[in-house]
């Protein structure tokens, strides 16, 4: 697979070579996730939950933490 990606000829040489070593990071990162992911059992909608869960965890912790002072 190849995947090219085209930057404005006025964006300096430097900035392009990072940008694509990010998005090679990046695509690294989202193959080791689908292979690690690759025999789970967890359904879409368990996943929404897990997130909504999450969330709200985070949310109550960064009120405590922020707003009451905890």
């Amino acid at each position: 697979m190849e995947i090219k990606i085209r930057v404005p000829p006025n964006v300096n040489e430097e900035v392009a070579r990072r940008l694509a070593k990010v998005v090679i990071g990046r695509i690294n990162e989202l193959k080791w996730v689908n292979e690690l992911l690759e025999n789970s059992e967890l359904t879409e909608d368990n996943a929404v939950e897990l997130g909504r869960k999450a969330k709200k965890g985070r949310g109550k912790y960064l009120e405590k933490k922020y707003i009451s002072g905890g």
